[in-house]
């Protein structure tokens, strides 16, 4: 049997449309941002992210700004967008919903911005892409091992900011501090691990250092012997 011309036509249609199908990006309505959106708000803001499967774009602007100013004062998802572009954390034609999970790659790009990161030739020269720019935050550990396409989780988004704001405080290489802790016998934890996400969030967002620490045993008593 002839196949008519419009299934011919069909069949690269079709092919075309297939890898865009598999790319859809995940949605999350009433993400952390949408609940928390105030300043006030932060330590509700990142604790709800703790359980959140991805950050959305929303969510991932909110939290940069709020580490690049001290707080977030934007009250709309568009006013965060349009900061982002005048910042060069994202290009003039940057469109993404605020509810879709946010690209490794524009937040690499303005970890890199916010905290001064110059990476290698080719992003001095070229500024910081998506692409190198992540690679350079995974090659300093400030990311777990991801490529530019894809995303973080709320824990991870927490960690990444974690780190980043370390960066900016002491204004060295993450490399660096890791030497000096291993000198002083504390253990380097990568990035992404969950006790670091746990114990390094109660610490850099103003938590009580014991927020999230494990009760201590009591120390044993004397026993009287008659």
């Amino acid at each position: 049997m002839r196949s008519s011309p419009a299934s011919i036509l069909a069949v690269p249609v079709l092919a075309a449309l297939a890898p865009l199908a598999a790319c859809e990006r995940s949605r999350i309505e009433d993400s952390a941002v949408d609940r928390f959106p105030r300043a006030q708000q932060e330590i509700d803001f990142l604790d709800a992210l703790q359980s959140q499967v991805v950050v959305t774009n929303d969510d991932a602007l909110h939290g940069l700004i709020a580490l690049s100013d001290g707080t977030d004062l934007n009250k709309t998802y568009d006013a965060r967008v349009e900061l982002a572009r005048r910042r060069g954390w994202i290009d003039a034609g940057w469109n993404r919903p605020a509810d879709e999970s946010a690209q490794i790659g524009w937040m690499a790009v303005a970890g890199c911005r916010i905290v001064g990161v110059q990476g290698g030739a080719t992003m001095r020269l070229l500024g910081p892409t998506p692409r190198y720019a992540t690679k350079e935050l995974v090659f300093m550990d400030v990311l777990p091992l991801r490529t530019e396409n894809q995303a973080l989780s709320g824990r991870e988004f927490v960690d990444f900011l974690n780190r980043l704001g370390r960066l900016k405080r002491q204004g060295k290489a993450l490399a660096v501090m890791e030497d000096q802790e291993d000198q002083s016998g504390a253990g380097v934890i990568p990035a992404g691990s969950p006790n670091q996400l746990i114990d390094q969030s109660s610490v850099e967002f103003g938590l009580p250092s014991g927020a999230f620490s494990k009760p201590q045993a009591p120390e044993p008593q004397p026993i009287d012997v008659p």
